[in-house]
């Protein structure tokens, strides 16, 4: 329930995911080629930086609109929950260890961590908001129920997001610093369950918003002086390396089996974005949602950052792999060069090694055993062989496209239901533009509460649901304009709906609509009469 829950509030910014994970890939190129180029004082490296960053920095607020509307509770409240995490005068208020403690009425029993850049937090706090308002809206007099239920949601939710939930990942933080600290203390031995533990843990941390609580270790291990490297290197950062070049590998496996091009490509530009240690659209996208991808890319960066912190060892007196400060992804490996280290071109090979071993391993693995679901197995240029030689074409009763499209067999739609044919038998739509025609003269017999779909009944009795999108019931009609009524009579080409693909999309919702005769049983035969490309008006089904 918690991994479909994440995947769920994640996939609306998988776009902007994935676009950050190439500005910021663009940025580690432009660094390395022009190293003056950040100090400089030109205004383009903070503006370009501000492009890839700001989405992680306010993702709290993001993360929360997203999960409001999950959890059914008024997006706008959700946002304010997120912002109030990255309010300006709460990260003046950032502590500078793993912790600050401040008043509140009175008494220290505020613990302040840094939110920026973390996910269960707003998730958390939204979920239990959606719970309040809820109560609120249902127990307060309609007179004032409209400005009181959100005044006592954000009135609760938000100190009891500070006070407890947040705390909660705090302390769970500190402790995964603790636990790091305490292994890799221990010489030979420790490095190599290091290795293990962290390979297969770090993109489960990365879900979390948790790894951020490794990186002050790092910190400390930069300014420690190790007999072997001396000051600025960290057996820590050079551990998880190999993690996210297992889960780029993952998606690129997934990307070799999946036969939809839409899906393929955002699957690779997924990939892209890991190349530069970008995971997460990867990780919300893909891996996470199947999966069993994901478990396959933690187990192989598990073994492959335990095999370099074991060959490693030889070369640093037990010390492990090391790596100095730096980027993610593959512009970690200049870092993996250590100045004055007599095993610097050994540890930079083994790094190197064990990285592109990991990455293809796992795509490999991945391609061997990734079984695509139906929707991701259709081509775009998938041919449906359509026989209407047995069809009398005049008697028959005809149905014309309501949409502009693709339109495929209903036995492809993407919906369980619907592939069934559990409503009835007919045809679905890839859809283009927005608006929704009527695809005979009849009468409209219903206009669904939720405004998502339509009942219409030609005038020679072919009942027929007109159904936009995939569980875009839960909008609640957001987004949804219909442009007729229960009992009017209609005209074959008439507009009668009108809905917004932005909206719909950026909800996570699939925009496939579906074109279905509910009363089947009434006839002998119903033939699709079009696939492929479709225009508003063809015919695509005769009903006999």
């Amino acid at each position: 329930m918690l991994i479909g829950t994440i995947s769920g509030v994640f996939t609306p910014i998988l776009p902007a995911l994935m676009g950050i994970g190439m500005v910021k890939g663009l940025i580690a190129v432009l660094t390395q080629v022009f190293p003056a180029w950040a100090a400089s004082g030109d205004m383009s490296y903070t503006v370009i930086y501000a492009a890839g960053d700001a989405l992680i920095y306010f993702l709290p607020i993001l993360v929360a609109y997203t999960s409001a509307q999950k959890f059914k509770l008024d997006p706008i409240l959700g946002m304010v929950i997120g912002a109030a995490l990255v309010y300006p005068d709460i990260v003046a208020q950032y502590p500078f260890g793993p912790w600050g403690v401040h008043k509140f009425l009175g008494l220290d029993i505020l613990v302040l961590v840094q939110y920026s850049g973390t996910v269960l937090p707003s998730i958390i706090s939204v979920w239990c908001a959606a719970k309040l308002y809820k109560h609120f809206r249902n127990s307060l007099p309609s007179a004032v129920k409209n400005f009181l239920a959100p005044f006592f949601t954000l009135l609760i939710m938000i100190p009891a997001t500070f006070l407890v939930v947040g705390p909660v990942f705090g302390i769970a933080g500190l402790g995964i610093q603790l636990g790091v600290q305490s292994i890799s203390n221990v010489q030979w031995v420790g490095p190599i369950v290091l290795g293990v533990i962290l390979g297969f843990f770090w993109q489960v941390l990365v879900i979390f918003g948790l790894h951020w609580a490794v990186l002050p270790i790092a910190i400390a291990e930069y300014a420690t002086m190790n007999p072997v490297w001396g000051a600025g290197v960290s057996v820590l950062v050079g551990a998880v390396h190999p993690a996210p070049f297992a889960m780029t590998g993952a998606v690129f496996g997934m990307a070799l089996k999946v036969k939809n091009m839409e899906r393929k490509s955002a699957a690779i530009a997924a990939g892209i974005g890991g190349i530069f240690g970008i995971t997460e659209p990867i990780i919300y996208g893909f891996t996470l949602p199947k999966k069993k991808p994901f478990f396959q890319a933690c187990v192989v960066a598990s073994i492959f950052s335990g095999l370099a912190e074991f060959a490693a060892n030889f070369i640093s007196d037990g010390h492990g792999f090391a790596a100095l400060p730096g980027a993610m992804g593959i512009f970690a490996f200049p870092s993996m060069f250590i100045p004055g280290f007599a095993g610097s071109v050994a540890n930079f090979l083994i790094g190197v090694i064990s990285i592109t071993v990991a990455t293809l391993v796992t795509m490999f693995l991945v391609a061997a055993t990734y079984k695509p679901d139906e929707a991701e197995m259709r081509t775009d240029a998938a041919a449906v062989v359509i026989d209407t030689s047995k069809v009398n074409t005049t008697k028959a009763k005809k149905v014309f496209a309501p949409v502009k499209g693709r339109v495929l067999p209903i036995t492809q739609s993407a919906d369980p239901a619907h592939q069934q044919e559990a409503v009835g038998k007919g045809v679905c739509f890839m859809p283009l533009g927005g608006k929704i025609y009527a695809p005979f003269d009849g009468t409209v017999e219903m206009v669904f509460d939720t405004k998502h779909a339509i009942n219409i009944k030609s005038h020679d009795g072919v009942e027929t649901l007109i159904h936009c999108g995939i569980d875009t019931v839960k909008l609640g009609g957001k987004g949804f304009t219909p442009h007729v009524k229960d009992a009017e009579a209609v005209k074959a080409g008439q507009l009668i709906l009108e809905y917004d693909k932005d909206i719909i999309a950026r909800a996570g919702f699939n925009l496939e609509t579906q074109v279905v005769i509910t009363n089947t049983g009434d006839y002998t035969v119903i033939t699709q009469a079009k696939t492929g490309d479709c225009a508003v008006g063809d015919l695509i089904l005769y009903v006999e």
